[in-house]
């Protein structure tokens, strides 16, 4: 039994690894970059120091909608500002990531559906989750198996 279950594991010496310190730099800045959006934007949601810009009729459905129901949103604000914090501090990243996939999943989707320059949202938040995922791949397969 134990032999199967050794044979069953995956092979994570693929899995990309990093050595290079610029590598480390760059990983540190987008973590910085995603984990303050998240934070501020997570604040922001109960505090409403900035006022969101007017978007696509669609999109502002979508929230509103989520906003009515009292739930999902402060929900989401949480976690972002929990999730935030995380990132910042350095602690869990990999489970952060992970907790933060299906948030970025539906703001990059409505955006790229609904948005007609949805260019901006993409660059600042997308990108430095997706390059935080590629630079924690290990950890986050080993999360998976």
């Amino acid at each position: 039994m134990v032999r199967i279950m050794q044979e069953s594991r995956i092979d994570l010496t693929w899995a990309f690894r990093y050595t290079d310190p610029m590598i480390e730099y760059i990983e540190i800045v987008c973590r910085w970059i995603f984990g303050l959006q998240m934070f501020f934007w997570g604040l922001n949601g109960f505090f409403h120091w900035v006022k969101i810009p007017p978007s696509d009729p669609k999109i502002d459905a979508f929230v509103n909608a989520c906003m009515e129901t009292r739930f999902i949103m402060p929900t989401v604000k949480l976690m972002e500002i929990i999730g935030g914090a995380v990132l910042l501090l350095n602690f869990a990243v990999p489970a952060t990531l992970v907790v933060f996939a299906p948030l970025i999943f539906v703001i990059s989707g409505l955006h790229i559906l609904h948005n007609p320059k949805p260019w901006g949202v993409l660059v600042t938040t997308t990108v430095p989750y997706l390059l935080l995922v590629f630079f924690h791949n290990t950890s986050l397969l080993r999360l998976v198996h």
